[in-house]
């Protein structure tokens, strides 16, 4: 409904557009995407044009008086939301409001790409009336159909408080085992069931007015963290063609727009040492570009990470990034003001001093500005931020969420074919985290167990012994993890009970197999949510039929 708002606000306005450093207005005798750009191109200065690389972020709900003039002088063509510009739909549509205000009354009058990490799990910014959506592995885990439904979920409630780009999702393929800052944000280690999995999800969210953004090219899974250090990733040519490009590559077939480029040291595709992939020609022009055919908006991670601050000046890494090939610059959240003006400054000033083509500055405009008019985001009108609630309408997705948590619950191995279990016909024994007590309710509902325990995230000596007694007053047993990586005293627990009468279902990371237990029956649930407790409990009781296929 917001998209087709905007197409018949510039319908009836004859696809009039502010541009230029006037203000003047242009009137499109045909409004086709390319008219429209290239009439704002025409009439924008150099200082615009330059804006329009940037995806800045502001602090705070409120847009202060520093936050507008900010705002006028970048002119941004972006903006990055967090968490600290607001959580309910309410607080968030005003502060988009406000952002776009200034946007659509500076200069250009162009308004903004206003994005979010809205991954779900371990990095979400919105949860205060926002769909707890699957994430991670239960999006490759679950049928396309399902992918393509999160994704439709997402872009609605998105959409209904005006944030029109998602930087979601990852496609990182998960091949180092101890990777453990990535493995929780991770669809699996089957690079095309990933590429698949994100497309329907980009697809859904595309569907309802959100741009998805593919990520962290050329690929994060087999390095380290970023935010703290330079990773490198040392695989040979071919596998880096065959694994970690392959989910971009079937993204960028199924008609991905933009795609995140990773802080990234790739030797095999730019054997200059130490510089990353986000400021590397040739992975950015030749591999992203050439070799992929990617001609969509290539934008930075944040650039206030320590794989770049640690190694360059923030305005010179901006440089650096146009130059090679990116179109527009995340300055990251802990970027000051004055810093990411200073980003901004170092392009005019390469530009004027002819170290910088304003071509290349051109080319990068004229993709998001496409973007935006591919969209319908070149008007803007302003939601209400009073019945934001009602548009974003959680309720009404509750039953989708529900189908496709049962969807999604995989039986990773089960030799002993315990599964599904017989409600009464076997003495069954529950040991769970006592922070999700609606899980025991959930299993209970269904089959009274014959023992309890319910134990601590880092279970004591005292729990991990009782885990044996009560294990012994029943016939299987099942013990729900959650993140065995953060709290390695599970696995004790765990081993404490015989293999041959275990059933472990890991409650949110499905690599809790990974670290050092070994069940006989393993199934991954990927979400600690009540849907999600609710669909495992009628998996493993056959109420519902073990629809997801995962493999760690």
């Amino acid at each position: 409904m917001r998209r087709l708002a905007f197409r018949l606000a510039s319908l009836a306005s004859l696809f009039v557009l502010l541009a230029g450093g006037q203000g003047a207005a242009i009137t499109y005798a045909n409004p086709s995407p390319d008219s429209q750009v290239n009439a704002l191109m025409q009439n924008m200065t150099l200082d615009q044009r330059v804006g329009q690389l940037f995806m800045v972020s502001l602090y705070g709900e409120e847009l202060s008086t520093t936050g507008q003039n900010f705002l006028r002088d970048m002119q941004p063509g972006a903006v990055a939301m967090f968490s600290y510009n607001g959580t309910s739909p309410q607080a968030i549509n005003q502060t988009i409001n406000a952002w776009q205000k200034v946007s659509t009354q500076t200069g250009a009058q162009i308004p903004l790409l206003v994005a979010i990490d809205q991954e779900g799990g371990t990095v979400i910014r919105l949860t205060d009336g926002f769909t707890q959506l699957p994430w991670g592995g239960a999006l490759a885990a679950m049928p396309s159909d399902d992918a393509q439904t999160v994704g439709k979920i997402a872009g609605q409630e998105l959409s209904a408080v005006g944030i029109n780009m998602n930087l979601a999702p990852v496609v990182d393929v998960r091949t180092l085992p101890d990777n453990f800052f990535m493995e929780r944000r991770m669809m699996g280690s089957d690079p095309a069931a990933i590429g698949a999995a994100a497309s329907a999800y980009i697809k859904g969210m595309r569907e309802n007015g959100v741009i998805g953004v593919l990520k962290h090219f050329p690929g994060h899974g087999a390095a380290g963290d970023s935010h703290t250090m330079l990773p490198v990733v040392n695989y040979d040519l071919d596998h880096v063609n065959t694994v970690e490009l392959t989910p971009f590559r079937v993204g960028i077939e199924n008609g991905a727009e933009a795609i995140m480029v990773g802080h990234l040291v790739y030797p095999a595709l730019d054997p200059t040492p130490g510089l990353p992939a986000s400021l590397s020609p040739k992975i950015v022009g030749d591999v992203l570009r050439k070799q992929l055919g990617f001609q969509g908006v290539a934008i930075t991670d944040a650039m206030d990470m320590a794989a770049i601050v640690d190694h360059f000046t923030r305005p010179v890494a901006a440089v650096m990034a146009i130059r090679a090939g990116i179109d527009m610059i995340a300055t990251g959240p802990h970027t000051p003001i004055a810093e990411q003006q200073a980003m901004k400054q170092a392009i005019l000033d390469a530009v004027q001093r002819g170290d910088l083509p304003e071509a290349r500055i051109n080319e990068a405009v004229q993709r998001i500005l496409m973007l935006k008019a591919k969209h319908g985001l070149l008007a803007w009108a302003a939601l209400n931020p009073v019945d934001a609630v009602q548009r974003v309408d959680i309720i009404a997705h509750q039953p989708m969420i529900e189908q496709i948590y049962l969807d999604t619950i995989s039986i990773v191995h089960d030799p002993l074919h315990y599964l599904p279990l017989t409600p009464g016909a076997r003495k069954v024994a529950v040991i769970y985290p006592g922070i999700f007590p609606s899980l025991l309710r959930s299993c209970s509902d269904i089959d009274t167990p014959a023992a309890v325990l319910s134990y601590t995230l880092a279970p004591t000596l005292t729990e991990q012994a009782a885990a044996r007694s009560v294990s012994q007053k029943a016939d299987v047993t099942l013990i729900f993890t959650y993140d065995i990586d953060d709290y390695p005293a599970q696995a004790y627990m765990v081993n404490n009970v015989p293999a041959n009468k275990t059933i472990v279902i890991a409650l949110q990371s499905p690599y809790d197999l990974q670290h050092g237990i070994q069940p006989s029956t393993y199934v991954a649930a990927f979400n600690a949510y009540p849907s999600a407790f609710k669909a495992v409990c009628a998996v493993l009781y056959g109420n519902h039929p073990a629809v997801g296929k995962w493999q760690p």
